[in-house]
């Protein structure tokens, strides 16, 4: 099978949409598909991803306006994107067009239409949906995205999203019918993670980008509660975002040096070695719509490794977080406090919790999770018969 893959977020890009693609197109090479990719040609002066990438896949970069300014180009790319794929298309017998959504920038729009314009079928898989709240001249334009954005997801042939709320938004905010669309989760590598560490029975962990709906301010307001109890409770920090620097403020000011480490933004590969030694994995803390019923990746790497997850009630799905099985629901500071005390005080629970999350991720494993999206290719085949 021949599949040409359409992405604006490609490495050296970082960050958990990286991860997702990288993790899917690698996937289908070795599930002995001819993959192509064709990515804009952008000036990434963040963090560096560079994973390994499948010798059968070949990839291509295409001249993009605005390239040093990832905003700018992430609505300015699509058109290049678009000739580039409809020209190759055209020299080979792709088989379908798979692209990610991202209510921020207009490749999936490219990928739609080229896959139009070369008569086969797009598949649209969601990677986020909502747009935040914004004001003025942002309004207007986000306005103006949402419908482009509302008839490239009515366009596509077929949509995935990870879940039911994803589900729901995607009919009511942008159209699109619900017969078209397919529920399919992310997925993790769990070769990658399958590591035997011995834990650290004091360690607390968070992985992941430091964004204002993460919570991690809920975390630092519940940590001197927990030392209380429990005065060499270890919270370890892996990341960074806009909210960092606010949040190292919030350790001085109430004295936790000791009790928190920021480490900054690590390599991938440097990932399952810190976080494999925690006793506690944390998940969201804060439920917005960015959050709600969500599935961060970390949350499944933390699953991998074994450890019990705590998260705000309402952000996970149940088939995540099954509370009292391998982790909490909270409702707030008091309760986060509370139920991590009650972890690092019974190691024999973590140890049950963990082992329930490692079962429990088994199906999120990526070779199931792309087999499943080439069933959805097989069964428009099927039905266009």
């Amino acid at each position: 099978m021949k599949i040409l893959v359409l992405v604006f977020h490609f490495p050296p890009i970082s960050g958990g949409g990286v991860v997702v693609i990288t993790d899917i197109i690698n996937k289908f090479a070795e599930l002995g598909n001819d993959v192509t990719v064709i990515t804009p040609d952008l000036d990434w002066n963040g963090e560096q991803f560079n994973p390994k990438i499948n010798s059968k896949i070949k990839v291509i970069r295409t001249e993009t306006p605005s390239r040093t300014k990832i905003k700018i180009a992430a609505r300015r790319c699509q058109s290049n994107i678009k000739k580039k794929a409809i020209e190759i298309g055209k020299l080979n017998q792709f088989d379908f067009v798979f692209t990610i959504f991202h209510p921020f920038h207009l490749v999936p729009k490219a990928a739609v239409e080229a896959a139009k314009e070369l008569d086969i079928p797009s598949i649209v898989k969601v990677d986020d949906a909502i747009y935040e709240k914004a004001s003025g001249i942002k309004l207007l334009q986000r306005k103006i995205e949402k419908m482009i954005n509302g008839k490239t997801l009515r366009t596509g042939t077929k949509i995935l999203v990870s879940n039911n709320d994803t589900k729901k938004t995607i009919i009511e905010e942008y159209g699109v019918k619900s017969e078209k669309i397919s529920i399919i989760p992310n997925g993790v590598d769990l070769l990658l993670f399958n590591t035997a560490t011995e834990k650290n029975q004091k360690k607390i962990v968070f992985a992941g980008a430091m964004y204002y709906h993460r919570g991690l301010d809920i975390l630092l307001e519940a940590i001197p509660f927990v030392i209380k109890k429990i005065s060499d409770a270890k919270f370890v920090l892996l990341g960074s975002g806009a909210e960092m620097n606010k949040l190292k403020k919030i350790v001085s000011d109430n004295n936790l040096e000791n009790s928190v480490e920021f480490k900054g933004w690590i390599k991938r590969e440097e990932i399952p070695k810190n976080i494999s030694d925690a006793s506690i994995g944390i998940g969201p803390l804060r439920l917005t719509d960015v959050t709600s019923r969500a599935l961060p990746i970390k949350v499944l790497e933390y699953m991998a490794v074994s450890l019990p997850i705590i998260a705000q009630k309402g952000t996970l799905p149940s088939d995540v977080l099954e509370n009292e099985k391998n982790g909490y629901f909270i409702e707030n500071s008091n309760d986060l406090a509370e139920k991590i005390i009650l972890l690092l005080n019974q190691p024999k629970k973590v140890e049950s919790m963990g082992s329930q999350s490692s079962k429990m991720v088994q199906k999120f494993d990526w070779e199931n999770v792309v087999k499943l999206i080439i069933n959805e290719y097989e069964l428009v085949l099927s039905q266009n018969k």
